[in-house]
């Protein structure tokens, strides 16, 4: 649809598509005249019939897409590479929902239309109020879409940023909660395998809630992976060790690792690897344990790190082993101060949490962390013989090293919520990445030379050396008889 140029097109277009009821269209052209397109348009947001979402899109020409089958779009409350959620209402109930919307460019990809009927279908296995519910999903719709619960909230990374840090008793709190959620995942065989701040909403109760479910993974299914065994799923800061070994092989310690880390960002401001680059965050993750939380924050009691310090071990076996061990453990400190969650809401960023100013530790600004697809090296392939013909790889050869790529998203609720990145999307990055040695689990040494190809090789060194001798000789042979030539002449 074009833009409109009138004031007339905006009223023709509002009614033609429904955006607002005729009846209360009729009585604000009664109301006001307004001169032009943008005037009327912000008179329509300042009266209530248009949302400042909705005014924009109908000033672009937009307007029919202000509809997802029942629901009239509202507002857009997050974006990322898988699509954006859209906050909307049901025509005929009135009932606000988030919708997810699968992007464009994925729309005829089958391995992000399975994601998201995967997610839909996880999501109606769970009944839990820790876990935000998936209503429906319409595959047969252009734009496919998602509808869940209308969370009314703001995730954990954008609190910290904008609230600062918490308290031991706050995060204790969100970490009953979380793990309440996860038990009831668990106990129908699911692993959520992307537990982080940005996916985890706080409401104005202090309810915390779980969303998506996007790399959720079956245990009990025999062909539950989204991708190959080489390949990586999940958030770097968050993921679980042997989530980067084999993200199809685990279980439901890795999302109590991921926890762990997500209360260690909430007490620290940053998570527990917080270096840069990528090769030493894993090397890290895999080799050294993060400096406990007491020591980076003298108010939280030895305890407490402690029993952050054993939801992060590297070694599965040393974690609890079912995540209602972890919602007992947590219990005792689960005591937030009585401005709590309000604060989280406050314009200020001042906190009440603790006694003490802002740390270098706590985050600026909301940079939501990537869940990445990394791509593991193969296996190298033997030394050439010698006398293998040298040139260019064919087509389709491996490289020494494969990429990684973050470009799908995870789209959250919330204030703050701009979407994090995701997987199963291959692109070549700006630069190449390899993998610390320790985690090529999928590398083997070259093969050494066989005996019979060594012999071989020194046959030939030998007769390309004395065939240089002959050479040479020839040549000398030929100079010196020149040379006598020309004296006696």
């Amino acid at each position: 649809m074009n833009r409109p140029r009138t004031v007339q097109d905006v009223f023709d277009a509002l009614a033609h598509d429904r955006i607002v009821e005729p009846a209360r269209l009729r009585a604000f052209a009664e109301r006001h005249a307004p001169a032009d397109v943008a005037s009327a348009l912000a008179r329509l947001v300042t009266d209530g019939l248009l949302t400042a979402y909705q005014a924009d899109e109908v000033g672009c020409g937009r307007a029919s897409g202000l509809w997802l089958g029942a629901y009239r779009v509202l507002d857009r409350l997050g974006r990322g590479g898988m699509g954006q959620v859209f906050l909307a209402e049901h025509s005929v109930l009135g009932r606000r929902a988030a919708i997810k919307v699968l992007s464009d460019s994925l729309r005829a990809d089958p391995g992000a239309r399975r994601r998201f009927v995967r997610e839909a279908r996880a999501a109606a296995a769970l009944d839990h109020p820790n876990i935000v519910h998936v209503f429906d999903v319409d595959m047969a719709h252009e734009p496919p879409y998602l509808v869940m619960e209308h969370v009314d909230g703001i995730s954990l990374q954008a609190a910290v940023a904008r609230a600062g840090t918490f308290s031991t008793g706050e995060a204790a709190a969100v970490g009953v909660q979380v793990a309440d959620g996860l038990a009831q995942a668990a106990a129908v065989g699911l692993v959520h395998r992307d537990i982080k701040p940005a996916n985890l909403l706080v409401d104005r109760r202090g309810a915390v809630k779980i969303l998506d479910l996007g790399i959720v993974c079956f245990t009990q299914e025999t062909h539950s992976r989204t991708c190959g065994p080489a390949v990586i799923l999940g958030t770097l800061d968050y993921l679980a060790p042997e989530q980067a070994e084999d993200s199809a092989k685990v279980d439901a310690r890795a999302d109590i690792y991921a926890l762990g880390a997500t209360l260690y960002f909430l007490i620290a401001g940053h998570p527990p690897y917080p270096m840069a680059d990528i090769r030493q965050k894993l090397a890290a993750k895999r080799g050294e344990d993060p400096p406990p939380l007491n020591r980076l924050r003298p108010d939280v009691p030895a305890e407490f790190a402690a029993l952050v310090q054993r939801l992060m071990a590297r070694d599965p076996n040393e974690r609890f082993a079912i995540p209602g061990a972890v919602v007992a453990a947590l219990h005792p400190w689960a005591q937030p101060a009585p401005d709590y969650p309000g604060r989280l809401f406050r314009p200020s960023s001042d906190s009440t949490a603790h006694d003490r100013r802002a740390t270098d530790h706590e985050p600026a600004s909301d940079p939501l962390p990537d869940t990445l697809c990394i791509v593991k090296p193969p296996a190298r392939r033997p030394a050439a013989p010698l006398d293998a013909p040298v040139g260019p790889p064919e087509p389709g050869a491996p490289g020494p090293t494969e990429e990684l790529s973050p470009e799908h998203g995870t789209e959250t609720q919330g204030p703050g919520s701009h979407a994090a990145l995701t997987d199963e999307i291959l692109v070549p990055p700006a630069g190449r990445f390899e993998l610390p040695a320790a985690l090529r689990t999928a590398a083997a040494p070259a093969a050494p030379p066989a005996p019979a190809a060594l012999a071989r090789t020194g046959i030939r060194t030998r007769a390309a050396l004395a065939l240089t001798l002959v050479l040479v000789v020839a040549a000398l042979v030929t100079a010196l008889t020149a040379l006598i030539a020309r004296a006696v002449w």
